[in-house]
């Protein structure tokens, strides 16, 4: 079982290092072509997107220490929401410098969707951490949770503007604009679209994930 959980592991953090290359290339191939330094910050989010992927494997490997774990635990829950935060780039997409706004598009479809996969990741190790100590059940409301906080992190990411650090640098004025989010009808509103629609989202594809490799295709015989 160890054996293949390192295999499986292996190939998996190639293909996400490949997908990142493969990114970055198209970053500074843009540089290339428009002499700009656009979309330079897709490298820094895609940067913070491998936080998570880092720190629960960490967990991982002190299962059997519960206090190491809930550390490791606790700073890849804050750390997560980085992960999907990539896919509100899009944000920046419009037509500039004379590039061909497909290219842009393109490009930061590849790093929301490295993005994407590097925090599923994450978090199919974590519900495996959690599956060990309280059982499957407990563990996937640990998943519910966890995704609806990170849609929650990803909106306070990309419309308040703070960061995961600020927790610890600011965290009475990240409090009460927080709170402000909630008391505010208009603010609510917007606070609670946001936060489900991504946590849908990230919940379909986390679902689908875990669907797939159940899905069992029969090869029929087929007589020449």
């Amino acid at each position: 079982m160890t054996k293949q959980f390192n295999l499986t592991h292996l190939l998996i953090f190639l293909a996400m290092a490949f997908a990142s290359f493969v990114s970055v290339v198209m970053v500074l191939a843009r540089l290339e072509y428009s002499g700009r330094f656009a979309y330079f910050f897709l490298i820094w989010n895609l940067f913070l997107a491998w936080m998570p992927y880092w720190l629960a494997l960490a967990a991982w490997h002190v299962r059997e220490k519960p206090v190491y774990a809930l550390a490791f635990g606790g700073m890849w829950l804050l750390f997560f929401p980085n992960a999907p935060y990539l896919i509100t780039d899009f944000i920046h997409l419009y037509p500039k410098h004379g590039v061909p706004v497909w290219y842009d598009g393109l490009m930061i479809f590849s790093f929301a969707l490295t993005g994407l996969a590097l925090g599923l990741v994450s978090l199919y190790i974590m519900q495996s951490v959690v599956t060990r100590w309280f059982g499957a059940r407990l563990s996937w409301l640990f998943v519910a949770g966890a995704l609806l906080l990170s849609g929650f992190g990803v909106y306070v990411g990309r419309f308040l503007r703070w960061n995961s650090w600020d927790l610890f640098s600011n965290p009475l004025l990240l409090m009460q604009d927080m709170a402000q989010n909630f008391l505010d009808p208009t603010l609510f509103l917007r606070t609670a679209v946001v936060t489900l629609s991504l946590t849908a989202v990230m919940g379909f594809m986390y679902g689908m994930a875990h669907l797939l490799p159940r899905l069992e295709m029969k090869r029929e015989n087929v007589k020449t």
